[in-house]
């Protein structure tokens, strides 16, 4: 576990998934399980040489094949273009992306990583990158396993198996159900009345502004005659 941390704070915490696994977290236990550590292209020569330190490795060069690059930057949402497709929110990793279907949609600039995976999804081409300086990234990179742990445990990967509501348990229940509503005796007539009597008293309060005594006294008087 010691490993899997060290290799992890040394991620750029992009979130991208342009190392073939969802995560930074996801990579760097890859890694100390024997995968190869070159495939990090946005975190460079730079991460490379850490984690070449930390596995006693000597790999020269980062794997190209898993770029291209990430510069600091965001991304924004061109509100007019936007027509709340829900395509980017699904992409995001870490959840920066808010909005309701066919409404516009909005990045969350605290959260944004940059990864741009919410880019070729988009099928209006709506989503363009702002460039950010370092110091305005690290926060969002700091905090973006938190959320993309987060979103990852809100989302359900397994269907949820059918009940077996043919079952003879369910069948007897249903049965001893039904059997209890068709014995119930009700008189649907006094119901009925009941419920216009309740509708009629409401009417005389609400509309014709009747005290409780009026309403008894109107409706005694309906009925005697």
């Amino acid at each position: 576990m010691e490993l899997i941390d060290a290799i992890h704070e040394t991620l750029p915490q992009i979130q991208c998934g342009r190392c073939d696994t969802p995560g930074c977290y996801q990579y760097a236990k890859d890694i100390a399980e024997g995968a190869p550590h070159d495939r990090c292209v946005p975190g460079g020569s730079k991460t490379l040489n850490k984690l070449n330190i930390i596995l006693d490795k000597d790999l020269n060069e980062v794997d190209l094949a898993y770029g291209p690059s990430i510069k600091n930057q965001k991304v924004k949402i061109i509100e007019d273009d936007c027509i709340g497709c829900k395509k980017c929110i699904e992409a995001c990793p870490v959840d920066a992306i808010v909005g309701a279907t066919n409404l516009m949609h909005s990045v969350i600039d605290d959260i944004c990583t940059g990864c741009e995976l919410c880019i070729e999804p988009c099928p209006v081409d709506c989503i363009e990158i702002i460039e950010k300086s370092a110091s305005e990234t690290v926060e969002q990179r700091e905090n973006s396993q938190y959320f993309f742990d987060l979103k990852e445990s809100l989302q359900t990967h397994e269907k949820r198996k059918k009940l077996a509501n043919n079952s003879p348990e369910n069948i007897s229940i249903s049965d001893e159900i039904n059997l209890r509503i068709r014995n119930r005796k009700i008189d649907k007539t006094a119901a009925l009345n009941k419920m216009q009597s309740t509708i009629i008293k409401d009417d005389l309060v609400k509309l014709h502004e009747f005290n409780p005594n009026d309403v008894t006294a109107f409706l005694k008087d309906k009925n005697d005659s």
